[in-house]
């Protein structure tokens, strides 16, 4: 077998094995493969960000055992928790807000637009997210709230940790296109050969060296109005 090294988009160096490309299809009665590495960023000078919280997931591959369970983005001292959530598409996601004040969540992200309107402490709202892609939520009210939702097709994909990890397994052998985001490098793609039994090690690069932050607007597009000496109007 040989090994092939290419260049998929700026940032991200894989190995192949070519001759195993050719061979492999997807086999669900085949024993399990797996996937792990560690993610890096290249980041611009004197930014120091981790990649905790890009996603990594497979496309169109949904098993009946993945990814089960509910997914929450709470408000909680004026931020949202997680900053960044994966989640299969059609899936609910609950905002619950603990804080002593008013929040109103919003996206204006095609396809999964919504406004759940202002509500205190102790409440709770939820939306169904449908289509695969971004998701850019905010608080009508706190401008530094924001949250990236990744709304998934199919449900095989694993959030990185902070330190760069990550492990996915029970997935059926084959060759499949790869998907990897981050909030600061974008979206990119590899084809892997992910043989039966087997961890394959992916540990891709991601080029963030053109990251800048961008102030947004509120929901009707507007800039958000300044408080007095950081106090909030709920």
């Amino acid at each position: 077998m040989t090994l092939s090294v290419r260049r998929l988009g700026p940032g991200i160096l894989f190995a192949l094995c070519a001759s195993a490309l050719a061979s492999q299809a997807p086999s669900a009665s085949a024993p399990a493969a797996a996937l792990s590495g560690r993610v890096a960023l290249l980041l611009p000078p004197k930014v120091e960000i981790d990649p905790g919280g890009s996603v990594i997931w497979i496309p169109g591959l949904r098993l009946l055992t993945s990814q089960a369970g509910s997914y929450e983005v709470t408000s909680r001292d004026k931020r949202f928790e997680p900053r960044i959530l994966a989640l299969p598409s059609g899936t609910k996601v609950k905002f619950p807000n603990v804080d002593s004040i008013y929040h109103n969540a919003f996206s204006l992200s095609p396809g999964n637009s919504f406004d759940l309107g202002l509500y205190r402490k102790g409440a709770s709202r939820d939306v169904v997210l449908s289509t695969p892609g971004v998701v850019r939520v905010y608080c009508n009210i706190h401008p530094d709230m924001a949250a990236s939702l990744m709304v998934v097709d199919g449900n095989v994909f694993s959030t990185v940790r902070t330190d760069g990890t990550y492990r996915i397994e029970g997935i059926p052998p084959g060759r499949y296109d790869v998907h990897i985001w981050s909030d600061v490098a974008g979206e990119q793609a590899v084809p892997l050969v992910l043989l039966a039994g087997r961890t394959t090690d992916w540990s891709p690069v991601l080029d963030a060296t053109r990251y800048r932050r961008v102030a947004h607007t509120n929901k009707f597009g507007k800039t958000y109005p300044k408080g007095k000496n950081g106090a909030d109007r709920y």
